[in-house]
């Protein structure tokens, strides 16, 4: 499959499954090896049957559809999986025509932002622009230097003009706004720490980055969605959640 043709092949699985309902779409999209990491949703096919019969007024909404080499992301909004809406991420690998893994990252839905930006809006388009490598390559050295390393002011750096559109909830545009939180949390012995980045997808203009860390010593999943244009990073998206400990006795690496 070309990267269309995978986007389009775990779109209608996910959509048929999570809105339509239909089981059945486990035989015609899933192997039947599927490897589950998300908390909410015991391992194998029929954690996933299970989740749908359990929850009758499951639904979710797409915004955001990246392909990269075997993954898939879906950056969208679900109701009836809990009591409040979920947003986040959902990343499916496909091998030999069949989707074999998935992990997710969801998070509460949110009031809007102090700069009145919710958790999904924003350019939703892939615009497909060969700068791919490129920008996965922009984005994997500012996480490196601002986040693992935790040298925050490679926000500068890395953005233009104290230009940054941020989706977060917890904190506003601009790249004072940024840096000024991450020091304030960090210095409150609450900061987010980054061991390591998993996994990247990078189509078009956007680059997810799917890695772990800690907050308080708490091991939590960090799913982000980067926006690059012309070589800077321009917006953010965001969902971070802790790692249950029964997951992580389920995989070596959690929810990895």
């Amino acid at each position: 499959m070309n990267k269309q043709e995978m986007k389009d092949f775990v779109s209608k699985a996910h959509h048929e499954l999570f809105t339509l309902h239909d089981t059945s779409a486990l035989k015609r999209y899933f192997s039947d090896h599927f490897i589950e990491h998300s908390p909410l949703v015991a391992d194998g096919l029929a954690g996933l049957s299970q989740l749908v019969q359990d929850c009758p007024n499951l639904k979710h909404e797409a915004i955001r559809v990246l392909a990269d080499g075997d993954l898939v992301a879906i950056h969208g909004r679900f109701v009836g999986l809990d009591e409040h809406a979920l947003i986040g991420f959902d990343i499916y690998r496909v091998d030999d025509g069949k989707i074999v893994e998935h992990w997710d990252g969801l998070v509460a839905e949110a009031v809007p932002n102090t700069s009145g930006r919710t958790q999904l809006d924003g350019i939703a388009t892939v615009v497909s622009n060969g700068q791919e490598e490129k920008n996965r390559k922009t984005v994997t050295s500012f996480f490196k230097k601002a986040l693992i390393e935790g040298h925050y002011d490679a926000f500068k750096e890395y953005t233009e003009g104290g230009f940054f559109l941020q989706h977060s909830p917890d904190i506003g545009d601009g790249v004072t706004a940024v840096i000024d939180f991450l020091n304030k949390i960090r210095n409150e012995g609450q900061g987010l720490v980054y061991f390591k980045t998993h996994r990247t997808i990078a189509d078009g203009q956007f680059v997810l980055t799917h890695s772990e860390g800690s907050i308080a010593g708490e091991r939590h999943a960090y799913f982000e969605l980067w926006r690059v244009d012309h070589d800077k990073i321009v917006e953010l998206w965001d969902a971070i959640l802790p790692v249950p400990e029964d997951q992580q006795a389920v995989h070596p690496y959690g929810i990895f």
